[in-house]
């Protein structure tokens, strides 16, 4: 029984220097950020932590500058949702906390509210917790009625463009990623109509470096089309 699991262990360490190998010789750039799109269970299981600093060092890797984790968060009850979100707060300033220290990071409310912010360089982390994009956009255009009705902006001046400065999360990132499950989250809707999608039925606890850089070479061969 040893032996086996020896040789499993050895074939699984060829299998990821080869695919490190192949993305290391491919034609086209690892993305320079992504998002990953997590439920609220998945986050706080035992041992996410560690699973969620593993994550942003083989991003860092990689040279990905701008790294978003999106958590979902399933209770609609407001009181039950402010429960959640103070315990991913308190989950969040914990993994902060272990980030090198010119690391920059960002934490949003499910209202699009800044709960915790550092200026820093790359790479970027933003946590955005139950925040869906038809809020942002919604939250959007209510301000820029607000500058209409001040003078501060003319109707006719206002494009995608104006929309977009507009938008509470800042990027769009290249490619998202969906753990856990295959069903689509409204989570930067805006940002992400260029993104690519990828996704697992792997859970977050069990997500390992060798998923992690399948993910990254299945990016690469993918013919970017940005909406043409």
């Amino acid at each position: 029984m040893t032996s086996q699991k020896e040789g499993f262990g050895l074939l699984h360490k060829l299998y990821e220097k080869r695919l490190l190998n192949k993305i290391q010789q491919g034609q086209q750039n690892p993305p320079s950020s992504l998002a990953i799109v997590l439920p609220e269970t998945d986050l706080l299981q035992k041992n996410s932590s560690q699973k969620t600093l593993q994550f942003i060092n083989w991003c860092q890797d990689f040279g990905i500058k701008k790294i978003y984790f999106n958590v979902d968060i399933l209770d609609e009850k407001a009181d039950l949702k402010n429960k959640m979100v103070y315990r991913l707060v308190q989950f969040i300033e914990r993994i902060c906390a272990k980030l090198p220290p010119k690391t920059g990071y960002d934490v949003y409310g499910d209202d699009g509210s800044t709960l915790l912010t550092k200026p820093g360089k790359d790479p970027s982390i933003i946590f955005v917790l139950g925040y869906g994009g038809k809020k942002e956009i919604t939250s959007s255009v209510r301000t820029i009625l607000c500058d209409v009705e001040k003078g501060n902006i003319e109707p006719e001046d206002i494009d995608e463009n104006i929309l977009e400065s507009h938008l509470t999360i800042e990027g769009e990132p290249d490619l998202i990623i969906r753990s856990g499950g295959r069903h689509l989250s409204d989570f930067l809707i805006w940002q992400s109509v260029y993104s690519e999608l990828y996704f697992t039925d792997i859970n977050w606890n069990s997500f390992r470096r060798i998923d992690f850089l399948r993910i990254i070479r299945d990016f690469q061969k993918r013919k970017r089309r940005y909406g043409k």
